[in-house]
Parts: C-alpha cells; structure tokens; sequence
C-alpha cells in the first residue's frame, strides 16, 4: 500500500494547462497537419484522379496521413499537456509512463485508420464510380488529416478514466466488427470466438483482430494507471462504518489498489498475449493466457468486498450476479448446449465489459464526491449566515 501511495502523493490537477490552452493548441495541430495532408495528397494525386476507396485512393492516402498525424497529435498532448495536468504520471516509472503513452498513441491512430477506411468505403458506395481530380482529392485529404490531428490532440489532453473506458470499449467493438466483416470464412463462428485471429479466417480478420487485442491490451494498461489514481485517492479518505468498527476483522479490511492494479493488469497482459499467439500456431500458450485472464478476472469479482470496501452494497451484490450470470452462460453452453463455444465466450465478454464499466462509473462517482466540499448548511442558511453583517472586531 505504501509503494502504492508513495506513487500518487498529489491528487489535484495542475493548472498550467487550461482548457484554453488545449484548444489553441488543438486548432494549431489540425491547421497544420491539414497542410500536411494537402501537400501529401497534391504529390500523391499528381496526374491522376483517385477514387474515394480502392488502391491508390483518397481514403487510403487519407487514413495513412491520418493515422500518422493522430499518432503525433496524441503523443505531444501526452508529453506537453496530460503530464502537466494530471502530474502524477510523472511520479510513476519511466516504463509505465511508456507504456500508458503507447497505448494512448496507438488507440488513436488505430481508431483513425478504421473510421477513414470505413467512411470513405461507405461514400464510394454511395457515389458510385465517383473519380476526384487533383485538387479535390488533396483537399479531402487535408481536411480529413486536420479533423484526425485536432480530434486526437483533444482526446488525449482530456483523458481519465472515465472516458478511456469508453474509448476502449467502443475500439474493442469496432474492431472486433470489422474482422467479423472481413472474414473470409463465413462460418467462423461454428467453431470459437478466437477463429478470427487465424489465417484461416482471412489475412483482413487476421491482422484486424490480433492488433485489435493487442492494443486493447495496451489501453487496458493505461486506463489501469488512470484507475488506480482514483482508487488511491478513495483509500486516503477511507472510513470503517461506524457500526462496523467494533470488529476487529472489519477495522482490517482496506481498500487495495495495488491488488486491483495487478488484476486489471494480469487481464490486460492476457489480452495481449492472446493476440500475439493465435490459438493455431501455439493453442497451449493461447489457452494459457485465456486462463490468466478468467482467473484474474474471477478474483477480482469474488474479492471485490475485501478489496473495495466502502463501495455501495448493490455494487457488490453486482459482483456476485457477474459470477453468477458467467457460471449460468458455461451451463448453457456445457450441460444444455444452447448454444456454441462461440455464443459463450461472447456472453463472458459482455458480462466482463459490463461489470468493468460500472466498476469505473462507480468509482468516477465516488472520486467526485469525495472531492467536492460539503457543508451540513442548508442552502437557505447559507444565504442567511452571507447576509448577515460581520460583528466587531472580527
């Protein structure tokens, strides 16, 4: 607990960056990658006229100048602005702040690449046999890598735990969606949920699924620094119940971030792994790091009571329904053959999603109630107690 605390000694935000400084900063990356995108694009598009999706295309050209101005976009907001307003990253070691930095950096640019893809594969269909001169063509290019830069920079300045969460679940989902779409295999999902990430399935589904857990695995990572902030900060101001205090096994009982740390980051490195070994080049290892992460999940449910106490009763009993609803999936699945391996792991991962939400939605509450100010004044007495006039001498 002590290694843990000593890492998070300063728990308010600094002001050297304001939310105007993020958004000056924010128009001068889009204004000058857009310049970027133009001049890349009047190069590339030089005699020819490109079409909006396809080889050679403004919307290839758009998601490679994209991802390369959100990458740059979201690691200087990551150095410049987010150390300096939450200034505990920089009290952590060199390689976590390296890691939380890479993962920040690759959601975006991946996020990029899949939306540019995506937009313009939709607006190609839409305008069918559709061939943009030079001009034309760069200036898409341009307006498209200006969006991605200011989107990023924005993001990336702005984050907590709180919106990471989001920004790691909607990837996961559009990932995941996207090698669905690509694979080439159409019966993928007679056999397991991993099948996407063979060569089996196709080299889209392959490659989209496999960096699709890997970087999730990476913002996994940073999103746990982020959390454990909030946890430490709701350990400082823990208090037994006073009807509990009298005892001694419930005066014990802490908060542990650092336990839930080491979870969250078990789940995270899991993740990773299982992107990294596809279950047909090594299924041991694939397996084994299938197992890392169902058992580091499962004791951070079981011990949520012993690790977060303090959270409200209903959080708690949500734990145990977690638990309960993967046992009754796994039943369903093994005894009652409702439905595939497929159909469970499906189930597992949306139970798990959706318990890590309310998890992170539950402690952004308490964070933010711990830290506001309160008073046992009524509102009326306090418009009283400022009219009132001062005594003498005071």
């Amino acid at each position: 607990m002590y290694y843990v605390h000593s890492q998070y000694p300063d728990v308010t935000l600094s002001r050297r960056v304001t939310e105007l400084d993020i958004e000056r900063r924010a128009l001068w990356a889009g204004l000058i990658c857009s310049l970027f995108g133009l001049v890349v694009g009047l190069i590339i598009f030089a005699g020819e006229r490109p079409p909006l999706f396809g080889d050679l295309s403004v919307g290839i050209v758009s998601a490679v100048c994209g991802a390369v101005s959100a990458g740059a976009s979201s690691a200087y907001a990551f150095r410049t602005m987010l150390r300096a307003r939450e200034t505990w990253l920089k009290r952590i070691p060199a390689w976590r702040q390296m890691v939380t930095a890479l993962g920040l950096v690759l959601v975006h640019v991946a996020s990029t690449i899949m939306i540019m893809l995506v937009v313009f594969h939709l607006l190609q269909q839409a305008f069918y046999g559709l061939h943009l001169d030079v001009l034309a063509g760069a200036l898409a290019v341009s307006v498209s890598t200006g969006i991605s830069a200011y989107l990023s920079l924005e993001a990336t300045a702005r984050i907590n735990a709180e919106s990471l969460s989001v920004v790691l679940g909607i990837f996961m989902c559009a990932g995941v969606l996207i090698s669905m779409l690509l694979a080439e295999d159409q019966n993928w999902w007679r056999s397991m949920f991993s099948s996407l990430g063979t060569t089996q399935a196709g080299m889209g589904s392959f490659w989209t699924f496999n960096l699709t857990l890997v970087i999730s695995g990476l913002v996994l990572a940073a999103f746990t620094e982020f959390l454990t902030r909030d946890l430490v900060r709701l350990a400082q101001t823990y208090r037994c119940r006073p009807a509990l205090e009298r005892y001694k096994i419930a005066r014990m009982v802490r908060p542990r971030p650092k336990l839930v740390r080491w979870c969250l980051l078990l789940v995270s490195m899991g993740i990773i792994g299982i992107g990294l070994v596809p279950f047909d080049v090594a299924m041991e290892v694939h397996s084994a790091f299938v197992q890392m992460v169902s058992v580091a999940m499962i004791f951070l449910l079981l011990g949520t009571i012993v690790l977060l106490p303090g959270y409200p009763v209903v959080f708690h009993l949500l734990s145990y329904a977690a638990i309960g609803a993967i046992w009754g999936a796994f039943q369903l699945w093994n005894q009652w053959s409702y439905y595939n391996l497929t159909g469970f792991e499906l189930s597992v991962v949306a139970i798990m999603f959706s318990w890590i939400s309310v998890f992170i939605r539950t402690t952004s509450a308490m964070t933010q109630d711990r830290s506001e100010p309160r008073t046992t004044h009524s509102p009326s007495e306090l418009e009283k107690a400022k009219k009132k006039p001062a005594a003498k001498g005071d």
